[in-house]
C-alpha cells in the first residue's frame, strides 16, 4: 500500500512556506492535515492540524478543523479556536498550532502535544536566535483549558511547526534557503514511521 502524502508549496511576496504530510506507515488516510492562507487583506494564516490516533477517524478531525479555520480566518485567532473547539465536538479531537503572520511580526497559538520554533535573523550581531513556542494543553474538541495568544517579533527568519508524528529537533540545526531540502532532512532524521508526520516552515 502506498504510503498518503500531501505537499504544498506557496510564496506571499517576501513569504515562502512548504508543508509536507505523510500517513503512518501502512495507512491510507492521513491525521495531520495544514492550511495556508491570505488573511485580513495582506496577513497570511497558517495551521498545522493533528487529529488525535490516526486512520479515517483522524482524518476526519483534521479536515473539520482545516475547513473552519479556512472559513473563518479573518477572525482574531483567539476567536479562531474557540471556533475549532465547538466544531470539533462530537468527532475524534484535534491538537493544532495556528499563526498569523503580518508586517514584523507573528501571533501563535499551539493547543496540545505539537510543535513550533522560531529562527530568527532579525539581530544587530548577525546571529541567528532560536525560540521554542508554548502550547497549552488540552485537545480541540473535548477539553480546552486557557490558551493565549503569543505575539513574536518576526522580520526574517524561518518558523518551524510540526506534528508529534516528527521527533525533538532543534531547527537552527537544518536551517537552509530550500525549504523542501530542509523539511525532508528533518523529516528523514525524526519522522516516526508508527504514526502520522507533518512539518510545515516558512521563510522571511
Amino acid at each position: 500500500m502506498m504510503v498518503k502524502v500531501k505537499e504544498c508549496e506557496k510564496r506571499f511576496g517576501d513569504i515562502r512556506i512548504f508543508s509536507y504530510s505523510r500517513a503512518k506507515k501502512g495507512e491510507e488516510h492521513c491525521g495531520d492535515a495544514c492550511l495556508v492562507e491570505e488573511c485580513d487583506g495582506n496577513n497570511i494564516i497558517i495551521a498545522v492540524v493533528d487529529g488525535l490516533g490516526h486512520g479515517k477517524k483522524a482524518e476526519e478531525a483534521s479536515e473539520v478543523a482545516v475547513n473552519f479555520i479556512k472559513s473563518h480566518k479573518n477572525l482574531p485567532l483567539d476567536k479562531i479556536v474557540r471556533g475549532v473547539h465547538s466544531a470539533l465536538s462530537g468527532t475524534r479531537g484535534a491538537v493544532a498550532s495556528i499563526s498569523k503572520i503580518s508586517d514584523g511580526r507573528i501571533a501563535f497559538v499551539g493547543v496540545g502535544n505539537i510543535s513550533a520554533q522560531i529562527v530568527s535573523e532579525n539581530n544587530e550581531r548577525g546571529e541567528k536566535l532560536q525560540r521554542h513556542l508554548f502550547s497549552a494543553s488540552g485537545v480541540l474538541g473535548w477539553n480546552l483549558r486557557h490558551f493565549k495568544v503569543f505575539t513574536y517579533e518576526f522580520m526574517s527568519g524561518w518558523l518551524v511547526m510540526n506534528t508529534d508524528g516528527v521527533g525533538h529537533f532543534i531547527a537552527s540545526e537544518y536551517l537552509s534557503e530550500n525549504l523542501r531540502e530542509m523539511a525532508m532532512k528533518i523529516m528523514k532524521e525524526h519522522g516516526k514511521a508508527d504514526d502520522d508526520a507533518t512539518i510545515l516552515i516558512l521563510k522571511r
